[in-house]
């Protein structure tokens, strides 16, 4: 049996039998079990194939004002909310923490829960669900429905969706150390498509007796009711030593968005990060289109050559040891590209990046179609998480802001160093841009009071749009609702509030970031609190666990 067999075999079948036990489905508080015909409402971090951020929904700039919050779900112990939740008009299926959560759309009794088994790494800390959401795969019959999660150790999970149960587990990174999965999963014809992060972009700078760095990002094909490989395709090749720059390389090129799935081109496209030592590669911060058979890479677009960066270059000596200097600015595409057909009958796809700019690609070669620069450009965007398109507009979230990273490991109260802050010219704020040129059709610049003073609110978040709605959160914790032909505000909700949940928690909110709104039927789904990049400032709200979901009054949804 070769390493690679035995590997697999471990991780597949020996570690579920291991560590199931010590993670049990919690008990069920609803009268009713979880239906499987229910029809899905919103499901993954872009809600389809092609990562539009646009559900269908009863919500129109007509009732957006009605939305009121119905309950919330309050994550007992955290201090952030990760993941989209994935929806049908019964069951909300989600994480928090740990856990991975069913419980009923309407009432918020909990159908099930499974925590994952524990798993603690010094400094950079535990395993959360860290996926940027909660995946629900329903084929229908013969096939169980399951819900799939990765967590912040690169382990991928597949639940059964009707009672909880651990279907199969197993570690996706190449080594049990240094990756985690914050990229949501994607699903088509039997593939499931797992975008794979390299940790070492932040763990570099603890490893001062490790020469930097070894590890890349993958694109982890799997079959989900199995676990077991299709393809891989590894982002860079395995690195090897460079004396001149006293490192190895390649590496880096992590995939922390989601793919994008274009069937009739037999293609799936990835947004890929920045190396993290020279010499770099010509696929970092990239859209690379992938062949959906193979993994075989068919074209490349980057956007930014020679970037070369991991968070010991944010450091003081000795910590910056395993920086190249200069370092480059990050300007990953963290946004998943999204897949459009414009009103004349051509293809695009569409592409945000941490420098501020949106890109407009040919699918079949990559070429630009156009390009606007609407952010001054940041390690935390210009573009972050996420954009939404309708048939006219792309709608993209500007953040324009700098972070030290080192803010993600336990080691920050022992360590500090400047927190976030504005980049030189910052514009943060939502922009629409026509479809076919670019061509900027609004913007809107909110700002929130803190200590008396007026400041820019900072959109981090993924935005989403239905119908004639632009659904946006801030950094502040606050939800807002724009009409999408023109800007104007026409609903806010500040999340920050306390809430007692269904069961009797208390929670709280706190920033917006990552997921951003989801939209699902009558409802509008937002996590509130974020603690990876910050405590709570004048630009964040900071930590929260709630789930909120607000739902338009029964008169409003039954008028469409």
């Amino acid at each position: 049996m070769t390493r690679g067999a035995r590997r697999l075999l471990f991780s597949s079948i020996l570690i579920p039998l291991m560590l199931a036990g010590h993670a049990d489905a919690g008990q069920t508080s609803c009268p009713d079990a979880v239906d499987t015909t229910s029809p899905v409402l919103a499901n993954g971090f872009g809600g389809n194939l092609s990562n539009t951020r646009n559900n269908p929904s009863s919500i129109d700039s007509a009732n957006v004002a009605g939305l009121s919050l119905a309950f919330g779900h309050a994550a007992s112990g955290s201090i952030e909310k990760r993941g989209a939740p994935s929806v049908t008009a019964q069951a909300v299926f989600f994480s928090a923490g740990r856990a991975v959560i069913a419980m009923n759309r309407l009432s918020g009794c909990q159908y099930w829960s499974y925590t994952i088994p524990d798993r603690t790494t010094a400094f950079v800390g535990g395993n959360a669900v860290r996926s940027s959401a909660v995946y629900y795969l329903n084929e229908g019959a013969p096939a169980p429905a399951l819900v799939l999660v990765g967590d912040a150790h690169a382990t991928f999970y597949a639940l059964d969706a009707v009672t909880g149960q651990l279907v199969w587990l197993r570690d996706l990174g190449t080594d049990p150390d240094h990756f985690w999965i914050t990229g949501a999963p994607q699903f088509y014809n039997g593939k499931m498509f797992v975008p794979i992060a390299t940790k070492q972009t932040i763990t570099a700078v603890l490893e001062l007796v490790r020469i930097c760095c070894r590890t890349h990002g993958l694109l982890h094909t799997i079959d989900p009711y199995t676990g077991q490989t299709i393809w891989i395709y590894h982002a860079t090749p395995g690195a090897t030593f460079h004396p001149k720059e006293g490192v190895f390389a390649p590496n880096g090129v992590s995939l922390w968005g989601v793919p994008a799935v274009d069937p009739a081109r037999g293609l799936v496209y990835v947004g890929t990060g920045q190396n993290l030592t020279p010499p770099a590669t010509s696929n970092s911060d990239s859209i690379v289109a992938l062949d959906i058979e193979t993994g075989a890479a068919r074209w490349v677009f980057q956007a930014t050559a020679d970037d070369a960066w991991n968070a010991a270059c944010g450091m003081p000596p000795p910590l910056d040891r395993n920086c190249v200097p200069p370092g480059g600015p990050d300007f990953d595409f963290g946004a998943p590209p999204v897949l459009v057909t414009l009103d004349d009958g051509t293809d695009a796809l569409i592409a945000g990046s941490k420098n501020g700019y949106v890109y407009s690609l040919d699918r079949d070669t990559g070429a630009v179609k156009w390009s606007r620069r609407i952010g001054a450009g940041g390690n935390l965007g210009g573009i972050h998480w996420g954009m939404a398109v309708d048939a006219q507009h792309v709608y993209a979230a500007v953040s324009d802001m700098m972070i030290n990273k080192l803010s993600t490991l336990d080691i920050w109260s022992i360590v500090r160093a400047p927190g976030i802050r504005p980049v030189r010219h910052a514009s943060p704020g939502i922009y629409a841009l026509d479809l076919k040129t670019g061509g900027v059709a609004w913007a809107v610049h909110p700002r929130h009071e803190c200590m008396g003073w007026q400041i820019k609110s900072v959109y981090s978040a993924a935005v989403s749009v239905t119908n004639d709605v632009v659904l946006a959160g801030s950094l502040d914790g606050i939800v807002k609702a724009f009409r999408s032909s023109d800007g104007q505000e026409i609903w806010t909700y500040d999340t920050k509030a306390p809430f007692v949940d269904p069961t009797g928690e208390t929670g709280h909110g706190g920033s917006i970031d990552s997921v951003g709104p989801i939209v699902a039927g009558t409802d509008v789904l937002v996590n509130s609190g974020y603690a990876s990049f910050g405590r709570s400032n004048e630009f964040q709200a900071g930590p929260g666990n709630a789930l909120l979901i607000f739902r338009l009054p029964p008169a409003s949804s039954a008028a469409r």
